[in-house]
């Protein structure tokens, strides 16, 4: 009996991994992915919050970045699929790194996804031998009021460096420095989102030389005197030629971009 529990068990991770992660990828398959990511950073009305220098900026809730609604499977599911076109190293990884704040579970889903060791950076210290403190200034955190704390990162580590969003670049240049002062070589670095408006791509080079991969970008849309997020492209990675061309055919013109947003190339 325990026999069987065991192997349909064993069976239904093995189907939950297969719808999880499908090894042939479908255009309709793919498109259906993207309308679920873009639905959910599409279209919110936004609010303003003082951040990094005490600068006024738009906020808008996702899923994805405050499970607000709340993170769905099928959501997740996508967004770990579609990276799959972005993250280039993980065969030669040791270990995934993000941070605990707004999008802890997407983080976590999508390095379990690739099959990592991950960590995430914590707002409040442990107290643990070895542990690493860095200062933190973003979008929803002025300069000297928080700071962060990594644990689990060695010097032998080789780290893909994940988190939801990009916006100021504030929260992955004190990431980037946490993990440089374990001596932990970073391969790279993704988020799901990009707020244009806030040059968080430009900020985080300046400051540690790495850029970014991203999935899709957003900007900002007036309509009747509100202010709304807008998904103005989605980056396809490196999707092979021709299912990226069969998959922007679903999309406006230019909507769909090959690269990961600093290598672009339009479909």
């Amino acid at each position: 009996m325990l026999k069987m529990i065991f192997y349909v068990a064993i069976t239904n991770v093995a189907l939950m991994r297969t719808e999880f992660m499908p090894d042939q990828a479908a255009a309709p398959q793919l498109v259906d992915a993207i309308r679920l990511l873009v639905a959910d950073f599409d279209g919110r009305p936004t609010t303003q919050v003082i951040g990094t220098g005490g600068r006024s900026f738009e906020f808008f809730p996702t899923a994805i970045t405050d499970n607000i609604p709340p993170l769905e499977p099928r959501l997740s599911h996508a967004v770990c699929w579609l990276s799959r076109f972005h993250l280039e190293h993980v065969a030669e990884a040791t270990l995934g790194v993000g941070e605990e704040d707004r999008g802890a579970m997407i983080i976590s889903d999508l390095l379990l996804s690739h099959n990592l060791a991950r960590t995430l950076a914590r707002w409040t210290p442990t107290g643990a031998p070895g542990e690493i403190q860095v200062p933190l200034a973003n979008e929803y955190v002025q300069e000297g009021s928080v700071e962060i704390y990594l644990n689990g990162v060695t010097a032998a580590d080789r780290v893909i460096l994940v988190d939801d969003l990009i916006s100021t670049g504030g929260t992955l240049v004190s990431l980037v420095r946490a993990i440089r002062q374990s001596g932990a070589e970073i391969l790279e670095i993704c988020t799901i989102g990009e707020k244009s408006e806030n040059g968080g791509r430009e900020h985080l080079f300046r400051e540690t030389g790495l850029t970014i991969k991203t999935l899709l970008r957003t900007g900002l849309e007036k309509l009747d005197g509100k202010t709304f997020s807008k998904v103005d492209r989605v980056h396809l990675g490196r999707m092979p030629a021709q299912l990226a061309e069969e998959v922007a055919t679903y999309f406006p013109p230019g909507f769909c971009i090959y690269g990961s947003g600093g290598d672009l190339g339009s479909i």
